[in-house]
C-alpha cells in the first residue's frame, strides 16, 4: 500500500502529464487521464462530459503541426488524499504562441480525483479564469 506522500507524488505527476500530453498534441493520452464519466468544466468555454465530450472540446483547439499553440504551467498544488479519492487545487498559467507571445489565462484548477487500476485519474476538472486575455 502506497503512503500518502507517494499518492500525492503520483497525483502531482498526473497534473504534469495533463500539461505535457495536451501541449504536445498527445490527445489520446490526455483523454486517458480522465475517468470514462469525467466532467471537464472550462467555465465560459463550456462543460464537457465523458470521452465523447472531451473529444468535442478538442475540435475547437487551434493546432500547428498537430500541436496546440499553448503551453500550460501548473504550480502551487495543494493535494488532499482520502483513500481512493483526492482533491487538488492548483494555479495554472497558459501561455499562447501568439503573435505576440503572451498569457492567455491565469487561473486555478479545482480537481476531484479517483484512484483506478491504471492510477490516479480526473473525475472532475474545473477551470477558474481569474485573469484572461481581454479581461
Amino acid at each position: 500500500m502506497a503512503s500518502v506522500l507517494e499518492e500525492k507524488d503520483a497525483i502531482r505527476e498526473l497534473l504534469a502529464r495533463y500539461c505535457f500530453h495536451f501541449d504536445l498534441g498527445a490527445f489520446d493520452d490526455w483523454i486517458d487521464l480522465f475517468t470514462p464519466d469525467a466532467v471537464f468544466d472550462v467555465g465560459p468555454r463550456g462543460r464537457f462530459a465523458g470521452q465523447v465530450g472531451l473529444r468535442h472540446f478538442l475540435k475547437d483547439v487551434p493546432l500547428a503541426e498537430g500541436r496546440p499553440l499553448v503551453k500550460h504551467c501548473v504550480m502551487n498544488s495543494i493535494v488532499t488524499v482520502d483513500g481512493a479519492n483526492a482533491t487538488a487545487e492548483s494555479y495554472v498559467v497558459v501561455i499562447n504562441a501568439g503573435p505576440p507571445l503572451g498569457l492567455t489565462l491565469v487561473g486555478r484548477y479545482d480537481d476531484r480525483l479517483v484512484k483506478t487500476p491504471h492510477g490516479w485519474r480526473f473525475r472532475t476538472r474545473r477551470t477558474h479564469f481569474d485573469l484572461s486575455h481581454g479581461r
